[in-house]
C-alpha cells in the first residue's frame, strides 16, 4: 500500500467532519444530560470551519490541515471547547511539522501525547476529571506502547481507539470535577461524558482512515 501522504491527512480531516456532524445529536444528548447539552453543536460548528478553511487551501501539508482546524476553533467556537480543541489542533500541527514520516507509528504517537498535553494544560483538567483527558491519554499511552513494541500503524492506532472507547466507558462511573457539570455532584454519575465521547470519535476516524496493514513503524 502507498504511503500515508498529505492528501490522506486532509481527507480524514474532512471525513472526521462529517462524521461528527452526524453524532451531533447524539452528543448533544450526553451532554444534555450532566452539561449545556451543546457539544454537539459546538463541534460541529468547528468541524464546519474546518472545512470551509480546507475549502481555501491548495494541497495543504499535514500540518496546515490540522492548523485549519485550530484556526476553525478559534474564530466560530465560542463554548468552552474552543479554546481546547484550537490547541489540540495546533499541538498535531506544530508535531506534524517536525515529524514528516505519516506512515509512522512513532510520528502518531508524538502527535497524541502533544494533543494530551495540550488537552490537560489548556483545560485544567486530569485523568479522571471526566472530560475528553479521559480518551486522549489512554490512547496517547497505547500508541506510544505500540511504536515502541515496533508495531505497525494500523496496530498503533486500533490500539488508541481502544482505550480511548475504555476511557470514555469509565467516565460513565466518574463524578465530573470541572465546569458546570460539577455541580452535580453525584448525580452526574452514570452518564458517559461528551467530550471524551467525541474524542473517542475522532480518534476511531484516525484508525479507519489512517490505519493500514504494513503501515511503517
Amino acid at each position: 500500500m502507498a504511503d500515508i501522504d498529505d492528501a490522506a491527512i486532509e481527507r480524514m480531516l474532512r471525513r472526521l467532519a462529517q462524521r461528527i456532524e452526524s453524532e451531533k445529536d447524539h452528543l448533544c444528548a450526553l451532554d444534555s444530560a450532566v452539561g449545556d447539552g451543546d457539544h454537539g453543536v459546538s463541534m460541529t460548528i468547528g468541524m464546519r470551519g474546518l472545512t470551509r478553511n480546507l475549502d481555501e487551501l491548495d494541497s495543504p501539508s499535514a500540518a496546515e490541515a490540522f492548523r485549519a482546524g485550530a484556526e476553525a476553533f478559534a474564530d466560530d467556537v465560542g463554548a468552552a471547547i474552543g479554546p481546547i480543541l484550537e490547541e489540540v489542533f495546533e499541538a498535531a500541527a506544530r508535531t506534524l511539522e517536525e515529524h514528516r514520516d505519516l506512515a509512522s507509528t512513532a510520528t502518531w504517537a508524538a502527535v497524541f501525547e502533544a494533543i494530551a498535553r495540550a488537552a490537560q494544560d489548556t483545560g485544567g483538567a486530569r485523568p479522571g476529571d471526566k472530560t475528553l483527558v479521559d480518551a486522549w491519554v489512554p490512547a496517547a499511552a497505547a500508541i506510544r506502547s505500540a511504536a515502541d513494541a515496533g508495531a505497525d500503524l494500523s496496530a498503533g492506532l486500533a490500539g488508541a481507539a481502544e482505550a480511548a472507547w475504555q476511557g470514555v466507558e469509565e467516565t460513565t462511573d466518574l463524578v465530573p470535577r470541572l465546569g458546570r457539570a460539577s455541580r452535580l455532584g453525584e448525580r452526574a454519575r452514570g452518564h458517559p461524558d461528551a467530550g471524551a465521547t467525541s474524542a473517542s470519535i475522532m480518534i476511531e476516524v484516525m484508525r479507519d482512515e489512517l490505519g493500514s496493514p504494513g503501515a511503517a513503524s
